[in-house]
């Protein structure tokens, strides 16, 4: 079956970088485009697809694509076909305002191109000064607003020693997945050097291997089919091969991938640049069924070492690559260092379904919603997953532990989750069902203080269930902790720094201890929603501006907080409508107020393992005030620290068995308060 599983549809030439490797030559914002297709034009495009399939990806991509006035538009369209809709881009124009309104539309990701962690190197290849910050400013809004994204970098020569170090951007990035790409000489990537053949060789060594020792980020060789062989050297049971199961393996070009130009042409490759036809003058299908150059890529007559080699159908070469050079499509891959060994062909997985093992109707309709590409790797892993455990039916409990095992949160092609909001049916209300933890993610509770569990617990249990998570698990964790954390990410300019420092000069110590984090915080999220690098004085006056805004309390909230204890009710409440007001909230709900408390609660904990606290006594202030600057000399914060010491030393146990710990009864009545909805 020549399925379609992946269509890159380039919407425009137009572009506002001149990168040196572009295959699209493309051109600058205010030439060409005069003969894009029209919106109608890739709306009906889209239809003809979903009329055969709705498995098929969609990438948008350009040029650049968010020149596209239509962009939402066409994504909208097509998600609501029930297709998968993604949109490559360089980042340089994403802004909160822009992923917001792409996230809304139904884009189920971006792909963001990043070509160094050397900023002057990144814009030197792209073209354009500035660009390297605009674009990690374009992931961090997605990341915020949680709409996935990939890193894809392309390999030459000048930067394949960043490879490593790409790889440790993506994972801290928030990235789902990085995507290697193999420059192919084309377009204005024609005069350009080529990564040599031994150090292509090396690459893709090195992703094998990265991949095999990495669970939380799906790393990918892209216009590379020797990946393939390299794989299964490192691995015979390697999923990245057909071998598996893997039908994304090798080159996709024509067989289960084409591309769409600006003026509706349709291509086997962005590097084979031989038309099949017009989607303005055929139907798409027609020409995907009907191309005699989709017909040699799907049933290859390899020529040269390509045609000997015992890798040829799991791998069989870079088609492009020898047509690049002058030579016929089926000719040897020159780029390919591997010489044929003389043993039999390595064979794909067959599709063979009558072994001993059934499926449920259930798991049957789930196998059906995986991507057509995964299918029959799932189906396999599946079957041998039962096995070794003894059973002889799969079910959707083993297809989640699986995925969970394998993917985590990244798991290829998969569907965002329902609307966060949605309420459940009448018959699921009461009390929630506990939520299974991942090993690791129990490990890392375990390693917190004692007195820290139980809150971080519930904190971990709430934000999963209003994600609709299925479990807890350390990525989870981590990014709760890291949300919001302390300190400066950005410059400031010196009236920015003045202004911010006359304003904390007319509060008490320990009411700009409390509040300046926060104003800074928000002074820098105010720059980057304008795409600034510096943090200005424009930016900490709208904050202040902010600030003193109003914000009312939904009864319930406020109720919450009136049964506070005295010594922090007050805190709480100023707390809550800081981060209100910076929110854009006019009221505080109860759910807000659980939000609020949630991120505390995680900022706790990092600043307590930080600290290397292990009790919660009243040691801890000694170790703060020894630890954090603003604690030292600071006599307002010690009387405060007083009042709370009589508070807690007079809800003792008589006996006086817990001198200088929270008693358990105080202790877990707060807790129950903390927890209640």
């Amino acid at each position: 079956m020549n399925d379609l599983y992946l269509i890159a549809v380039n919407l425009t030439r137009r572009c506002n970088l001149a990168c040196d490797h572009c295959y699209m030559d493309a051109e600058t914002r205010l030439d060409g485009g005069s003969e894009e297709l029209t919106t109608d034009e890739v709306k009906a495009l889209l239809g003809e697809i979903v009329s055969r399939s709705n498995e098929t990806m969609v990438v948008l991509t350009g040029g650049e694509p968010l020149l596209r006035k239509d962009l939402e538009t066409l994504i909208r369209h097509g998600s609501d076909l029930g297709l998968a809709m993604v949109v490559g881009t360089n980042g340089v124009l994403l802004n909160g305002q822009r992923v917001e309104s792409l996230k809304a539309a139904g884009a189920m990701g971006l792909g963001i191109s990043l070509d160094s962690l050397d900023p002057a190197v990144h814009d030197a290849f792209r073209g354009c000064p500035g660009s390297w910050e605009k674009t990690l400013n374009g992931m961090e809004h997605c990341r915020r607003q949680g709409l996935p994204f990939q890193v894809h970098f392309s390999v030459t020569e000048h930067n394949a020693h960043e490879v490593k170090p790409m790889i440790d951007f993506a994972r801290a990035s928030g990235a789902h997945v990085l995507n290697i790409f193999f420059l192919v000489c084309t377009g204005r990537g024609e005069s350009m050097s080529d990564i040599t053949p031994a150090r292509y060789e090396q690459v893709l060594g090195e992703l094998v291997k990265a991949q095999a020792e990495t669970t939380d980020l799906i790393i990918r060789a892209r216009c590379a089919p020797h990946y393939k062989r390299v794989a299964y050297e490192h691995d015979p049971e390697s999923p990245l091969t057909r071998a598996q199961g893997y039908e994304g393996g090798g080159c996709l070009a024509g067989i289960h991938y084409c591309r769409i130009t600006p003026e509706g042409a349709v291509t086997a490759c962005p590097y084979i640049p031989d038309e099949e036809g017009s989607i303005r003058e055929k139907d798409f299908w027609h020409i995907w069924d009907e191309s005699a150059t989709f017909g040699r890529l799907r049933d290859p007559q390899l020529g040269g070492k390509c045609g000997r080699c015992e890798y040829r159908k799991l791998c069989g070469g870079c088609r492009a690559r020898p047509l690049a050079m002058g030579d016929d499509l089926m000719d040897a891959d020159p780029w390919c260092s591997h010489y044929p060994s003389g043993r039999p062909v390595i064979e794909p997985l067959s599709e063979d379904r009558s072994g001993i093992v059934r499926w449920s109707e259930e798991a049957e309709q789930r196998l059906e919603r995986v991507p057509g590409f995964l299918r029959k790797m799932v189906r396999k892993r599946a079957e041998a997953h039962v096995i070794e455990l003894g059973e002889s039916e799969v079910t959707t409990d083993h297809m989640a532990t699986l995925a969970a095992r394998r993917f985590g949160d990244n798991f290829p092609g998969k569907r965002p989750d329902p609307t966060p909001g949605e309420k459940l049916p009448a018959e699921q209300k009461g009390p929630p069902e506990e939520l299974p933890w991942t090993e690791e993610a129990r490990r890392y509770l375990e390693e917190l203080p004692a007195f820290l569990q139980d809150g971080v617990y519930q904190v971990a249990c709430d934000v999963a269930r209003s994600e609709g998570r299925l479990e807890v698990n350390i990525k989870l964790l981590q990014r709760l902790e890291a949300e919001d954390a302390p300190g400066r990410r950005l410059p400031w300019d010196a009236e920015a720094e003045q202004l911010i420092d006359t304003l904390m000069s007319d509060r008490s110590p320990a009411a700009a201890l409390f509040v300046r984090p926060g104003m800074e915080s928000a002074a820098e999220r105010e720059t980057l929603k304008r795409n600034g690098t510096n943090v200005s004085k424009n930016d900490v006056e709208k904050v202040i501006s902010t600030d003193g805004a109003g914000v009312e309390w939904d009864p319930q909230a406020l109720a919450r907080v009136e049964t506070a204890p005295d010594f922090i009710r007050a805190g709480i409440k100023k707390a809550a409508e800081f981060n209100a007001r910076r929110e854009g909230l006019s009221k505080i709900s109860s759910d807000d107020l659980t939000r609020f408390r949630n991120r505390a609660m995680m900022r706790a904990v990092r600043r307590m393992k930080g600290f290397g606290m292990k009790n919660l006594d009243f040691g801890a202030f000694d170790i703060a005030r020894n630890r954090v600057p603003r604690l030292k000399g600071n006599e307002q914060a010690a009387e405060r620290f007083s009042e709370i010491r009589e508070y807690v030393q007079s809800k003792q146990a008589p006996d006086g068995g817990g001198l200088g710990v929270i008693d358990r009864e105080m202790l877990e009545k707060m807790k129950a308060e903390l927890r209640r909805k």
